[in-house]
């Protein structure tokens, strides 16, 4: 019997309106500080994840990071995930534009890697320019040992959306089509991964 897809919670206007025009207007004013994503240790491969990002999302990080902390304990008890006190939430703009994906992963570390502590939910706010100027780049999550090409959930990046799930669950982002290839155009999200202390 094949192993349940990753379980997952979805939430349609996470954020006020005011919110959210915030951080859109926020992410444009800044576009020339986006970097090309990095993996593991500092590592750019556009072959594995191919997007722009920002660790700064300036006044909204609080805001964000509040929101996170408060759900963090009921979407864990939904999720009939290992209750833990959230250490501290990790945030990350990504751009993500013409051609841009991450392949097959998870967001746990390594045991031997140098870490903050241990990623127990991951979550992505999902937002964008009206009207949309991609298309693709969902979200697909995989059951446990998927490989890359198994087949998947999708999970559509819908405006003012924000999905979470284990963060050791697999999953990647299909690639993304933005014909104007305008930073304005991208497919937008913001990374949040809620930790507990490593023990």
């Amino acid at each position: 019997m094949a192993a349940p897809i990753l379980p997952y919670l979805r939430f349609d206007a996470f954020l006020d309106a005011p919110t959210r025009a915030a951080l859109l207007d926020w992410t444009l004013a800044n576009s020339a500080r986006f970097v090309p994503a990095q993996l593991i240790r500092g590592v750019v491969n556009p072959d594995v994840r191919r997007s722009l990002t920002l660790r700064d999302l300036g006044p909204l990080a609080a805001v964000l990071d509040t929101r996170l902390r408060e759900a963090a304990p009921h979407w864990s008890a939904k999720l009939r995930a290992t209750p833990f006190v959230t250490s501290e939430v990790e945030l990350e703009l990504a751009a993500h534009n013409d051609g841009a994906h991450f392949t097959l992963h998870t967001d746990t570390y390594a045991s031997n890697q140098v870490a903050r502590g241990d990623r127990m939910l991951s979550a992505v706010y999902y937002f964008h320019r009206q009207p949309r100027g991609f298309d693709g780049g969902a979200l697909r999550l995989h059951r446990l040992g998927a490989k890359a090409g198994d087949p998947g959930l999708d999970i559509a990046p819908d405006d003012n959306s924000l999905v979470v799930f284990p963060s050791w669950g697999p999953h990647e982002v299909m690639p993304v089509r933005c014909p104007s290839g305008d930073f304005a155009d991208s497919r937008f999200a913001v990374n949040c991964w809620i930790y507990r202390a490593r023990l």
